[in-house]
């Protein structure tokens, strides 16, 4: 079944090492919170601050997930030291739009992807699917935070290691001017997030409609 995406608001942001300002004294004025946050999860409330969206239904993507957490827990047991508890907190794929739900104390659903280098492309889907099942927009946002030690020997799939992206999506019916995905322009964007920058590089010259096949 294909159907259309209205294309409600959308953002991106990357930077080749680390993106420095996200903003979080003011998205998260709470200190002790904002000190737990992983990079991710700032890039993450960023983004959903920029497509102004404070609750509802949420699609987090991420192929490497949180990077830096596991780095820091695997070097704790390979030193024999404690392994901090807000690494371990962190460690998990859902702790970004987690730490949106507290900050917003949003009790609505939250599904988390990751397949790889499809998982934006995943992401749109599922939350297409939610958006058509529930009649509600949803968040759809990806991120990959991938600055960890010696990154430079392994990656190859990247100029940027700190990217995301984000949308606010519902159905239309309207199918008028929509139309299907298009490459993503911007060279050098980690291949697991191409779809939904595609996505906002669509939006951003005006094309605010596009399939999706279920």
């Amino acid at each position: 079944m294909r159907v259309v995406l209205n294309i409600i608001s959308a953002s991106k942001i990357f930077a080749p090492k680390k993106i420095e300002d996200l903003g979080e004294k003011r998205i998260v004025p709470k200190m002790m919170l904002r000190r737990r946050l992983t990079r991710n999860a700032k890039i993450m409330l960023y983004l959903a601050d920029k497509c102004n969206f404070h609750g509802g239904k949420i699609v987090y993507a991420s192929a490497f997930g949180e990077l830096q957490a596991t780095v820091g827990i695997t070097d704790a047991i390979l030193n024999k030291t404690q392994i901090s508890p807000t690494l371990f907190q962190n460690s998990v794929y859902n702790s970004s739009p987690s730490y949106f739900s507290l900050l917003n104390g949003d009790k609505d659903e939250i599904m988390t992807i990751s397949s790889g280098m499809k998982s934006s492309y995943d992401a749109l889907k599922t939350a297409a699917l939610q958006a058509f099942i529930s009649g509600e927009q949803v968040l759809c946002v990806a991120t990959e935070c991938l600055d960890i030690v010696n990154i430079q020997e392994v990656n190859s799939c990247s100029d940027y290691l700190e990217a995301g992206a984000g949308v606010v999506v519902e159905i239309t019916q309207d199918e008028q001017d929509a139309c299907e995905i298009e490459v993503l322009e911007k060279k050098g964007i980690i291949k697991s997030l191409h779809e939904l920058m595609a996505v906002v590089e669509m939006s951003e010259k005006g094309k605010q409609k596009i399939f999706i096949e279920l």
